[in-house]
């Protein structure tokens, strides 16, 4: 954004959008011509600050040199009134030379009375010319200021998303120039349904967890960090799932109105490099993704597939398995929170059991089947 105007007389080469620029590159230069005017004006309005300041200081200690000189006249003038006037008390000289003594020593006394006015005068004369001064330097660091703001340098190192002026374009005080987004870091807004995020931080919490009322953002990340909850960024790319780990931030603070969900937010690092190792992209801002929360394997919580849950038409719950002879099992079980698209078996299954998928056909007990393992289906210790 521009924060003076004037027109621009230069660009940095190859500046478009999708470039990269480093911290502090020369972006843009505005014509500085009157800033640099201003900026000879204000110094030579300086110098004669200065100056008059100086003039002010030799001014004062002339005018106290030449009291202290008057004061011993009026020392002299006045011996000699008293001289006078003693001898024409005598009557050794007449009245006329006692006159002219008298007006002698008033004269003295009204020039020792005016270099003491003077002086008393050059407080308030410095004061007003230091104020000219303060002024003057001032005029001189706002044209400072202006010239630094002609050159427009990137604040960090960034990508530019848009440009939108060229050389010769007139630009105002307040008009964006140029866009940069930040590739230190890029922040994404996860959508998070209350009744669905609450039973991964109860789980995660175990008997610690009561009931969590998030209020600001640093009680949120905290009851997160406390849980052991971290979150990683999925994208789908061909034959694969890039994936960066994530760290959560911040909450949003609000509510949707229209779905009441809740905005987590996660920061990505360095979201531009690309990793062809993990099968990782540049993540472009902009890119939809998923955002994933997970918690710490928790001991003696076992969690399955929701999809592998089954009903009987009495409503128990149950689950298929394969046992130690690859043949179908029923076994009912019990159930507790569900975390996104698993959900917590309390009672009814072991760790080592095997777990059956799909829809077994037909879904007869003791069914030879052939087991295709996935052991990521479900967890559990």
């Amino acid at each position: 954004m521009a924060e003076i105007q004037g027109r621009v007389t230069a660009m940095a080469e190859g500046i478009a959008e999708g470039s990269i620029v480093e911290a502090g590159m020369v972006l843009i230069e505005v014509n500085r011509t009157d800033y640099e005017l201003s900026r000879q004006k204000a110094l030579a309005n300086i110098a004669a600050a200065e100056a008059q300041l100086t003039e002010l200081s030799r001014s004062e200690e002339n005018s106290r040199l030449a009291l202290e000189l008057q004061e011993r006249i009026l020392e002299v003038a006045k011996a000699e009134f008293d001289r006078v006037e003693t001898v024409v008390k005598r009557g050794s000289d007449s009245a006329a030379a006692l006159d002219a003594s008298r007006k002698t020593l008033l004269a003295q006394e009204a020039s020792v009375t005016n270099l003491t006015n003077t002086l008393e005068l050059y407080p308030s004369q410095r004061a007003s010319a230091q104020a000219s001064l303060d002024v003057r330097q001032a005029e001189l660091a706002e044209a400072e200021r202006s010239l630094e703001k002609s050159l427009i340098t990137a604040p960090f190192r960034g990508r530019v998303s848009a440009v939108n002026i060229e050389v010769g374009q007139f630009v105002r005080t307040g008009d964006t120039m140029i866009s940069l987004d930040s590739i230190d870091a890029v922040e994404i807004v996860a959508e998070v349904q209350p009744r669905t995020f609450q039973p991964l931080v109860a789980t995660a919490l175990g008997p610690e967890y009561k009931v969590v009322s998030i209020v600001d953002t640093s009680q949120a990340v905290s009851i997160m960090e406390r849980a052991q909850i971290s979150a990683s960024v999925s994208l789908a790319v061909p034959e694969s799932n890039a994936q960066w780990p994530a760290d959560i931030v911040r909450l949003r603070g609000t509510m949707d109105d229209e779905t009441g969900a809740m905005g987590f937010v996660v920061r990505v690092k360095d979201p531009l490099i690309a990793s062809p190792e993990l099968g990782r992209p540049p993540l472009n801002v902009g890119t939809f993704v998923a955002v994933t929360f997970s918690s710490k394997p928790m001991p003696g919580i076992i969690t399955i597939p929701r999809d592998a849950l089954r009903y009987s038409d009495q409503g128990e719950t149950f689950v298929y398995l394969s046992d130690a002879e690859s043949r179908l099992a029923v076994r009912k079980v019990q159930t507790g929170a569900v975390i996104g698209s698993d959900i917590v078996v309390q009672s009814g299954l072991a760790a080592g059991d095997i777990l059956v998928l799909s829809d077994p056909r037909p879904s007869v007990p003791g069914l030879k089947l052939e087991p295709i393992m996935d052991n990521s289906s479900a967890s559990g210790n």
